[in-house]
């Protein structure tokens, strides 16, 4: 009899122990289930990061040669810019000295025209005394002449 006792108390043991074994098990795969959903969740975490990263990286490097083409695009506004200025200086440049020169040849053609205006005169003067000369020699001419007769 003890030995049945032992041997049911045996087996009382080992379905309390399968019991709690069982226990033990279903809250491990529950546990194992949360974790399983956990690492799930992380990995579809983790891709949905990595494919936003992938997103911004592709925005960033579109956003990077757009700025390059606008930085080239700026500096080649700012070379023509200076280009143009500098043309600009070299034409008021130019237009003062044409000014000028037109100036000179203003003053060259006022010079020689007030020589020749000058000589003119001068002819005119000449004219003025030859014809006077005459004029007083026909006058004495006819006096000799009324003198004569």
């Amino acid at each position: 009899m003890l030995s049945l006792v032992i041997d049911s108390y045996r087996q009382e043991e080992e379905v309390a122990h399968k019991t709690t074994f069982q226990k033990n098990m279903r809250e491990l795969e529950g546990q194992l289930q949360e974790l399983q959903e956990d690492l799930e969740t992380e990995k579809e975490a983790r891709n949905k990061a990595e494919k936003q990263k992938r997103d911004l990286s592709e925005e960033l490097e579109a956003l990077k040669s757009e700025l390059e083409d606008s930085l080239e695009t700026s500096v080649a506004v700012q070379e023509l810019r200076n280009k143009r200025e500098l043309e600009v200086v070299s034409l008021k440049k130019q237009l003062e000295e044409e000014g000028k020169h037109k100036e000179n040849q203003i003053q060259e053609i006022r010079a020689k025209h007030a020589a020749a205006q000058e000589q003119l005169n001068e002819q005119i003067d000449t004219a003025k005394r030859v014809s006077e000369f005459q004029t007083k020699k026909r006058g004495k001419r006819k006096k000799k002449s009324k003198q004569i007769k």
